[in-house]
């Protein structure tokens, strides 16, 4: 089972307020979803719900979205209004391209499709809210192609370079309940839930809008069990501390059955304390984080108990720039290094014509592997994410991987890459 501790959550503020034709004018969003604060990373379902239906100018559409698309954006409204269902539906596609493999292949290509979603069943309009959150996805590689999230143990890596685009066909990745209480100071969830997505995550940490390196998206060395079946509850002790933890199946994947996996009795148990210098409206960006975790010894896999810390910092300056760091050590060889530092910066690009949702970013990182046969592996990438309309974006990246662990006989592989997403 797992266990997640949720404060009052929150999202970045950094976000362009702009106007549009239609329905879609009203209050800066699409389909009039609130901007419910989360404490999950970007990754997680209501702050994405909340993200996706904020209005931003696109390159070909600098006024907001396109008229044609607000009898759409009505229907979702009303959906809302009258039984509190919110959902979105996004199409996602991603190529990369090595320079140099082990293999021979160098090519990799992948959709992701998916539909997310969150109904208010209790306390709708209250202090006290409950709500089933869900997300299914359906991830099948391009054409025969290997699929991204293989390209990098192509050449040695040991570090997925395409996160979230693999080959494994049609799964339920969330299917819970969140429950507020005392007026969302306390919050509780359970059911099919990330392992992950909670803990040491930046603002950039979406594999679907942010870095595509896992290594860039958060710490390695902890322990990083798929999504299982989970129960959690958090605490906002002030309005600039709290307190995110859990306890997770340990074999959870979202490629089995959640209640074949919680049989074996393995976990993995996580707290992280947070201190938000200014508050949960932006705790997103503005934040700093010490995670604890431990990790039972997990028998069919052969790994002995571990355990560790991972930090992470960040902060937003001028709405724009968002420099930010995280590291962490472990004991033992649940986790893929023992120990690591990646430090990157994010820039949110407006321009002379429009509000957008343009970003730059880039980051660097080292790792040292929990295996001793493995050698120092050194990552870095650099993205673009260009808003072409209000609900369409290209994102070319550039990722170098220096010394991959797993191949001491290459020095360099440099991978391309381009991801695209509509989201409606």
């Amino acid at each position: 089972m797992s266990v997640i501790l949720l404060g009052t959550p929150a999202i970045g503020v950094a976000q362009s307020g702009i106007g549009a034709v239609g329905v879609t004018g009203q209050g800066g969003t699409k389909s009039g979803y609130s901007r419910t604060p989360s404490l999950e990373g970007p990754s997680g379902v209501t702050t994405q719900l909340s993200e996706d239906d904020a209005i931003q100018g696109g390159l070909l559409s600098p006024d907001g979205t396109l008229a044609a698309f607000d009898p759409w954006y009505a229907f979702k409204r009303r959906l809302n209004e009258d039984y509190g269902l919110q959902f979105s539906i996004s199409l996602q596609s991603l190529y990369q391209s090595a320079d140099e493999t082990l293999t021979g292949i160098s090519d990799a290509a992948a959709t992701r499709s998916q539909i997310q979603g969150a109904w208010t069943l209790f306390d709708r309009g209250g202090s006290n809210p409950g709500k089933l959150t869900f997300r299914i996805r359906n991830r099948e590689s391009w054409n025969g192609e290997l699929a991204p999230s293989r390209l990098a143990y192509q050449f040695g890596s040991v570090v997925n370079s395409g996160t979230g685009f693999s080959d494994a066909g049609w799964d339920l990745t969330e299917l819970a309940w969140r429950q507020s209480f005392q007026g969302g100071r306390l919050r509780a969830i359970g059911g099919v839930i990330s392992a992950i997505s909670w803990y040491n995550t930046t603002a950039m940490s979406s594999s679907l809008m942010g870095f595509q390196n896992t290594g860039m998206q958060s710490s390695l060395s902890k322990a990083s069990p798929g999504r299982g079946l989970g129960f959690g509850f958090g605490y906002e002790f002030t309005p600039n501390t709290v307190m995110v933890a859990g306890v997770h199946d340990a074999n959870g994947t979202a490629t089995r059955s959640p209640f074949d996996t919680i049989e074996h009795g393995e976990h993995f148990y996580s707290a992280e304390f947070r201190y938000l210098p200014n508050g949960l409206r932006k705790q997103m960006w503005d934040a700093v984080k010490l995670q604890v975790w431990y990790q039972d010894a997990l028998d069919e896999k052969g790994l002995d108990a571990a355990n560790g810390v991972a930090l992470q910092a960040g902060y937003l300056f001028d709405d724009r720039w968002y420099p930010f760091a995280f590291g962490g050590w472990s004991d033992g060889d649940a986790s893929i290094f023992e120990h690591d530092l990646v430090a990157g910066l994010g820039v949110k690009l407006d321009t002379r014509r429009r509000a957008s949702n343009d970003m730059f970013g880039i980051a660097a990182g080292w790792g040292s592997p929990a295996s001793d046969a493995l050698q120092d592996q050194y990552t870095a990438e650099m993205f673009y994410r260009l808003q072409l309309l209000s609900s369409f974006a290209i994102t070319p990246s550039v990722q170098v991987v220096r010394n991959p662990a797993a191949n001491p006989g290459t020095d360099q592989v440099v991978l391309s890459g381009l991801r695209t997403r509509i989201q409606f």
